[in-house]
């Protein structure tokens, strides 16, 4: 008696012997067998599972890639982090310092120009093969040029120009840099300018706000570099940028509104880019439900709504790049460079303090939050505010010199952008709702973002 401990189908084989291998015929009607003492029991073998999935459609690749590479290389580079391992690096070789032996605002000014205006073009700052480090194009630019929509205006713009214009230069490229200037207006929105004015003011012994002044113990070491670049700064305020110049850009070219006693009232401006908020935020609304149904896999997602975004977009960016467009955005960044550089000086730290365990991606930006701290300001951290004007300026430099107002342009364009920009979109939503408190993935909101922030800032004073 054989015992099979598991239950279930088995098949038992016997192992059968002809006689007619040992030279015998079987009688008929008869099957010899050969009786074994063990036998061998194996079970049924189950049948082979088969794993079912769901998969999205592979799409095209699409003609933007380059592009698309070229401008997160562009704004990679563009960082406060690159310009400063760059300025430290190019200090070296300077040989005019001043008798004070540190560096100062015109050499700041000097390098950060310099800097930007070759991170704006596409060129990065690396090691020749010699070893050197110079300025060089980055991998890749020739096919985003080409990529961009800009370029197809060479022949209609550069027509009336030839015989002045500089031999040599690509027109309008060269003139048209990769910057955007919503990187400023969000650092603008974090208290940037407005931290460095108020030292500055302490600096010059001006007292700013009415009653006591947070900042009355500010003594700045005439032996230690920020002297001599607070001093500069002070010299040269009548050559930089105003608050009015930058207010009256934000609205022409984003229709974004500034609120403070400097800024000039509505009735001033000639011209808003009143639709920019409205598209984007639609842009942004429309891919928050894309990513939603291209997650569940059991749903065509349909991206022509992100197409028709994307050319609104598109349209309203091209009617505010004009007149001091491609100036004001540069030349407002090389700005914004000198005020983090002042910033992230050690001196700067050692005054105002800070959270040391809070995590910051760059140096200047515990003091921001500090000054907040100290001044009463927004409680929304400048980390928020550098998300914005990171991611935004990627996006928006994304749908500016895309080709989405051309006639072939498809559903699969539209998608193959919005997947690529997921991570700068749901980081930008993210930020965005942090510092206003209105969620993009929700609604189309329309408000200006100072008129959110000041309510914000409203509610904070209330509670305390």
């Amino acid at each position: 008696m054989v015992l099979i401990p598991d239950p279930g189908e088995y098949e038992v084989q016997f192992r059968q012997i002809k006689e007619a291998e040992e030279g015998k015929k079987p009688p008929a009607g008869e099957v010899p067998w050969e009786v074994l003492d063990t036998f061998t029991v194996k079970r049924k073998e189950a049948p082979p599972i088969v794993r079912v999935a769901l998969e999205p459609n592979s799409k095209p690749s699409s003609t933007h890639a380059h592009l698309w590479n070229f401008i997160q290389n562009v704004t990679k580079n563009s960082r406060f982090e690159r310009f400063a391992g760059y300025a430290h690096q190019s200090a070296k070789e300077l040989t005019d310092f001043t008798r004070y032996g540190s560096l100062t605002y015109e050499q700041l000014h000097e390098l950060a120009a310099d800097f930007v205006t070759e991170s704006a073009l596409g060129n990065t700052f690396a090691r020749s093969e010699t070893g050197k480090l110079e300025w060089k194009p980055a991998n890749g630019w020739k096919e985003a040029i080409e990529g961009s929509y800009v370029s197809q205006e060479l022949g209609d713009q550069a027509e009336p120009f030839p015989p002045e214009f500089p031999a040599g230069q690509d027109y309008p490229l060269k003139l048209v840099p990769f910057a955007e200037l919503i990187y400023v207006y969000w650092l603008e929105e974090g208290m940037l300018f407005q931290s460095l004015n108020r030292i500055l003011a302490r600096f010059q012994n001006r007292r700013v706000p009415m009653g006591g002044d947070p900042l009355s113990r500010l003594a700045v070491s005439p032996l230690l570099p920020l002297r001599g670049l607070l001093w500069g700064l002070a010299e040269s305020e009548k050559d930089r940028l105003s608050l009015r110049r930058r207010a009256a850009e934000y609205e022409y070219q984003y229709g974004l509104k500034l609120i403070g006693r400097a800024i000039p009232p509505g009735e001033l401006m000639v011209e808003r880019r009143t639709q920019f908020l409205g598209a984007f935020h639609s842009l942004l609304h429309d891919c928050h439900h894309y990513y939603k149904e291209h997650n569940d896999k059991t749903v065509d997602a349909d991206a022509f709504p992100l197409l028709s975004s994307l050319r609104e977009l598109h349209l309203v960016l091209a009617y505010g790049a004009n007149n001091q467009f491609a100036d004001m955005s540069v030349t407002a960044r090389i700005e914004t460079m000198e005020v983090q550089w002042m910033l992230a000086q050690p001196e700067m730290r050692e005054f105002l303090g800070g959270r040391t365990m809070v995590p910051y991606d760059e140096d200047w930006m515990d003091r921001v939050d500090a000054m907040k701290s100290i001044q009463g300001w927004s409680d929304a951290s400048i980390t928020h505010f550098y998300d914005l004007a990171v991611h935004g300026e990627q996006l928006l430099l994304s749908v500016r010199h895309g080709r989405w107002n051309e006639s072939d342009m498809e559903g699969d364009d539209a998608e193959n952008w919005a997947i690529k920009w997921k991570p700068s979109v749901q980081r930008y939503v993210h930020a965005y709702r942090a510092v206003t408190g209105v969620d993009l993935g929700e609604r189309v909101d329309t408000t200006m973002p100072s008129t959110l922030l000041q309510r914000r800032l409203a509610r904070k004073l209330v509670r305390y």
